[in-house]
């Protein structure tokens, strides 16, 4: 299994500016097992250190707050630092109509965001990946859904994505490694644990070794959907004008190619349209018409364009008035704190790349704000902030020549962040008409 470990960090380029990984260990084989690995090879790929973090969902009481005792108890005999931290999923989701698997997810992922580390190593396995790449086949996928899990997502990253199952267990056996078994994935009550008892096996007679082909396709679908998604964005950028898309060279394109650029347009007006909206906005390209979108959002053709408009007759009247003054640092002195309002809207001016430019939002905008751990879309963070909708196409924003700096309301990007050391700074300050 190390071995495997091993050319997953290599093949996927795992640990490329990475000194300290936090391992999320729920206490399972697979984490159990991952958390030992990467302690094994620590000098061998040059980490640094390495922690772990447990999440503890509330769903299944006594035997939850048994993980929790048991992953501290294991990471404390191996000199490991571990975080912990605690929501109630059940209740999340209820207030939030959601269904518990979403919501878990959901609060765990939140919880390893505000993590300060720079990688998470989740133990998603081959196996793992077949069942996801089955159970989006299930649901009609497009070709993203068949690409399965990938090795790297931001800070996340699976070292374990060559291993199968029986690569975990047989390596815990041999190494004595004790681990805890959620009792939930023992019952067929989970669409997923269905596919795993019933459907996995059933492939496996065909092929014994069927995880390690689905690892073999989705590395070569991924291949092709990168490719695809790069001439999509090409074609969106040449087709977009003027905040609509021509209707007229979209229908020229492979409808390959133009529902994506469709899907894209949908998105940056927040809407995630699914494969029948996006038809139907197709055929409106093809023969016209008009369509009611999520809210009260439209997508009509008009006069040779496609256009996704609020049903409102007016989407904003708001201006914003966004004034620049650099000046020396000052506002350190004499105190301890400054206000984080403060902080929000102040930027180092030596640590800008060449010409500043105030602007809207633009496509593919992304940015790591201050304290933060992971890189966002502008479109994630507006909808995180709650931004109204229809003011998000005038939005303030800053940019340099290597990207966003500064989102009122929002904050700065870390790599240009003024602190006590900045001798320059450039105050921003924002009026706001009607």
């Amino acid at each position: 299994m190390l071995k495997k470990v091993t050319e997953a960090v290599a093949r996927f380029q795992l640990l490329q500016n990475v000194g300290h990984i936090t391992v999320a260990l729920s206490g399972g084989a697979d984490s159990m097992a991952l958390l030992d690995a990467l302690l094994q090879l620590k000098e061998e790929l040059g980490i640094e250190s390495i922690s772990a973090a447990h999440f503890n969902h509330c769903i299944r009481g006594d035997e939850a707050l048994r993980d929790q005792s048991f992953v501290q108890k294991q990471c404390k005999n191996r000199g490991v630092e571990c975080l912990v931290g605690t929501a109630n999923v059940p209740e999340f989701a209820r207030q939030n109509h959601m269904s518990l698997e979403l919501a878990a997810r959901e609060l765990r992922y939140k919880f390893f965001d505000s993590i300060g580390t720079d990688a998470i190593a989740t133990a998603h396995t081959a196996s793992d990946n077949i069942e996801t790449v089955i159970f989006n086949l299930t649901r009609g996928t497009a070709l993203s859904g068949l690409c399965g899990i990938p090795p790297k997502r931001d800070k996340y990253i699976r070292p374990l994505l060559l291993c199968t199952r029986d690569d975990v267990e047989n390596y815990c056996a041999q190494n004595g490694i004790e681990f805890v078994t959620d009792s939930t994935n023992l019952s067929d009550e989970y669409t997923r644990n269905k596919i795993r008892h019933n459907v996995v096996p059933v492939l496996k007679s065909f092929n014994e070794a069927a995880e390690n082909a689905v690892i073999r396709m989705t590395a070569s679908l991924r291949e092709d959907e990168d490719f695809i998604n790069r001439v999509v964005k090409k074609q969106y950028n040449e087709l977009l004008r003027d905040g609509v898309l021509s209707a007229d060279e979209i229908r020229n394109l492979h409808p390959a190619i133009a529902k994506r650029v469709i899907a894209q347009y949908c998105n940056a007006f927040g809407i995630k349209a699914d494969n029948f909206h996006i038809n139907r906005i197709y055929g409106i390209c093809v023969a016209g018409g008009k369509i009611s979108l999520s809210g009260d959002m439209t997508a009509a053709y008009d006069n040779g364009n496609l256009k996704i408009s609020s049903a409102k007759k007016q989407l904003t009247t708001a201006t914003f008035t966004v004034d620049i003054t650099e000046c020396d640092n000052d506002l350190f002195k004499n105190c301890e704190k400054v206000h984080n309002l403060l902080l929000k809207n102040i930027l180092d001016c030596d640590k800008i790349v060449g010409k500043l430019v105030l602007r809207q939002r633009e496509s593919g905008d992304t940015v790591r704000l201050k304290n933060k751990n992971c890189t966002k879309t502008l479109k994630k963070l507006f909808c995180e902030y709650k931004i109204p909708t229809d003011e998000r196409e005038v939005w303030p924003v800053l940019a340099d020549d290597k990207g966003i700096v500064w989102i009122h309301k929002i904050g700065v990007a870390d790599r240009c962040a003024a602190d006590k050391d900045s001798p320059k700074i450039y105050k921003i300050t924002v009026e706001r008409s009607f």
